[in-house]
């Protein structure tokens, strides 16, 4: 009659999420749920209590585990999931290598360092159905946490007639994940897809994240970032992120939040267009130490001022720059950026450079940047949370060429029909 169930009690999902809520400005609930919650407790939980030898979640992105198979074992003596997992890690290599030729840059990915005592770590991928990708909120595990860790949806696409910006011709006529819940007679196959937070269950966000923060929500005014006027009140800087609507009772005009602080550091201003120059910027900063890195090397493969770099891309270890795809949101189509490795700010050790080839809109503290490389971004390189972002458009007095942003997200519609403006 199906599977056992077993369940973490809340005390566990609550001591996670406290544990990682504290650690940002803005926090990411997906991006703290996997790091510390599914690839933390769950899976400690699910190997040293259930004895599980794999875990399997329904995460919509891939792993290519490149553990040593041996392929001389004669076929009828293997075993059927040991041959699976080779085919795949064979099928996943030949795809990463494809996405990486002509690029140079990034061969060291295929660099197998290891030694005896640190095997080759699995790399996350990106989802075939790029629509569905979950590989942004996957960038903050170890890859070490990724060990004996299944996503079998990861090559399928979730809706029919659906396919792959990024993928080969062949994604079209695969079956969906819709269609084989169907074809099994699933009661949720026509499901809607759950947009919630689930170790949060239905509390109300914004007063679930006070109960962490540093001190308790201080009511402000909300300020025209423009002309200097308060135009609203507010009950607390916490309950605002950069680029959302304000929402402010009373006002005729539309405000979006671009900044928190001021003097009394209880202000939210906000500007009166969605692409207001107070709203973009085109760099930022990720403290170094914080930046997971998945997947590249064992930590004490290579050291550099006594700082253990294995685990660290080879050109940025050698004092070069990197030219990579990068999102801050979830979804967002891939950005081109050139990231290098800043020592003169930041802690001791220094911090991520991140320059982008277009203005990038609502860039904010707290919430997460994510690195891919290859052609179509197929590697995911990890990921961490944004220190603090570039000055503003506004603040620099410089054009802003509507025409030449990045998309905020993956159906952002807002950019059709659009000029330059410039700050008056």
């Amino acid at each position: 009659d199906g599977f056992p169930g077993e369940s973490l009690s809340s005390d566990s999902c609550d001591n996670r999420s406290e544990q990682y809520i504290g650690e940002f400005t803005t926090p990411n609930p997906d991006f703290g749920c996997n790091t510390h919650i599914k690839f933390g407790a769950m899976k400690e939980y699910a190997t040293s209590r259930l004895d599980a030898d794999y875990i399997a979640t329904g995460h919509y992105a891939r792993l290519w585990h490149r553990a040593d198979f041996d392929s001389s074992i004669p076929f009828d003596k293997r075993h059927c999931f040991d041959e699976w997992m080779m085919e795949t890690s064979l099928s996943l290599e030949r795809e990463v290598k494809k996405s990486l030729l002509g690029r140079p840059e990034e061969e060291w990915i295929l660099d197998n360092r290891r030694n005896e005592h640190s095997p080759l770590l699995p790399i996350l991928l990106a989802g075939v159905d790029r629509g569905k990708d979950q590989s942004y909120f996957l960038s903050g595990v170890k890859a070490e946490a990724f060990h004996n860790v299944l996503f079998p949806l990861g090559h399928l696409i979730k809706n029919e007639g659906k396919g792959s910006e990024n993928s080969s011709d062949d994604v079209h006529i695969q079956q969906s994940v819709r269609d084989i819940a169907r074809d099994a007679n699933i009661p949720t196959a026509s499901k809607r897809d759950s947009m919630g937070i689930c170790f949060i269950g239905k509390r109300n966000f914004g007063k679930f994240v006070s109960q962490y923060v540093a001190r308790p929500p201080v009511p402000g005014n909300f300020v025209d970032v423009d002309t200097g006027e308060i135009v609203g009140r507010h009950e607390g800087t916490v309950y605002y992120t950069l680029g959302q609507g304000a929402k402010i009772s009373g006002a005729s005009t539309r405000y979006f939040v671009c900044g928190k602080g001021g003097n009394d550091e209880t202000t939210v201003f906000v500007c009166n267009d969605t692409h207001h120059p107070a709203l973009y910027s085109d760099e930022l900063l990720v403290d170094f130490q914080s930046f997971n890195w998945i997947g590249l090397g064992g930590k004490d493969d290579i050291e550099l001022n006594g700082i253990s770099c294995g685990h660290i891309p080879r050109p940025l270890v050698d004092g070069k720059s990197i030219q990579l795809w990068a999102r801050i949101r979830h979804l967002q189509p891939l950005a081109s950026c050139r990231v290098f490795w800043d020592h003169t700010v930041g802690n001791c050790n220094g911090c991520l450079n991140v320059r982008f080839d277009s203005p990038m809109r609502a860039t904010t503290p707290g919430q997460i940047l994510a690195l891919y490389a290859g052609s179509d971004g197929l590697v995911c390189l990890g990921g961490g949370p944004i220190r603090e972002r570039g000055a503003s458009y506004m603040e620099r007095d410089f054009d802003l060429p509507l025409s030449k942003i990045h998309p905020s997200g993956h159906n952002d519609l807002s950019l059709m029909n659009s000029s330059s403006r410039k700050v008056l």
